[in-house]
């Protein structure tokens, strides 16, 4: 629980440049997909897309492209708790 926490803290902190470069169907389109594990070094400079998942309640799979320092693209997965609450 406290992984996806200390991840979700660390995408929401960037969310404010997740729509920088385009429409989410075309950013990352191609990229192999990583599995994010707990303790990966990631080297973001820029977030590109995130997957937004406010409508979604419980855990749901999330995707974040991001440019790294060198310019390269990158694309992660992880699961994340959704933004809505079963009970509304």
């Amino acid at each position: 629980m406290k992984i996806s926490k200390a991840v979700s803290a660390f995408i929401a902190s960037l969310a404010p440049f997740a729509f920088a470069e385009g429409p989410a169907d075309k950013v990352g389109q191609g990229l192999p997909a990583v599995k994010y594990q707990y303790g990966m070094k990631l080297d973001v400079e820029q977030v590109l897309y995130r997957t937004d998942n406010s409508d979604k309640i419980g855990v749901a799979p999330t995707e974040v492209v991001y440019r790294d320092t060198s310019g390269a693209l990158h694309k992660i997965q992880f699961m994340e708790w959704g933004g809505r609450s079963s009970v509304s």
